[in-house]
């Protein structure tokens, strides 16, 4: 037997086989939602139940804490994607999400000299950040004083 339910009804019914799948393969509270996250910056997470383990595909994108059982704060490291998958006590998936980590353009600015590149923080003065892209001398030089500093400031 035939049916003819129209493009809008195929477009209805696929969407709704989708998102009943969805639900279905996973179980978990925010299977599959994609998660925007800003360089340098942290973003709160609410979570449907209290979580055990975090695991962050790349943690050079990204990176994540359980401030309590139910809160992650998850930090942008550098543009990319990922994933962040959190786990129950009993090893049960919570959360399967992707990670989108992107640059605050309005922020940065980016200088070329032939084929290199610097990149640099203008708000309100300019100053020179890391960016993946940049020249390599430049790259090296700003991680190093990042690090120094960082050394500087927990007293090590």
């Amino acid at each position: 037997m035939r049916s003819n339910i129209g493009a809008r009804g195929r477009r209805l019914a696929t969407a709704t086989i989708m998102a009943l799948a969805a639900g279905c393969v996973t179980g978990a509270a925010s299977a599959g939602e994609l998660v925007d996250v800003t360089i340098d910056f942290a973003k709160i997470l609410k979570i449907a139940r209290p979580a055990d383990t975090i695991i962050v595909g790349n943690p050079g994108i990204a990176d994540a804490a359980i401030s309590d059982e139910q809160t992650l704060v998850l930090t942008g490291k550098a543009a990319g994607t990922t994933n962040l998958i959190v786990l129950d006590e009993q090893g049960a998936e919570v959360m399967n999400s992707v990670v989108r980590v992107s640059s605050d353009i309005r922020q940065l600015t980016t200088v070329f000299y032939g084929t290199d590149r610097q990149t640099f923080s203008c708000a309100p003065t300019c100053e020179q950040v890391i960016a993946v892209g940049d020249n390599a001398d430049v790259f090296t030089n700003a991680t190093t004083q990042i690090q120094v500093r960082k050394q500087f400031s927990t007293g090590q």
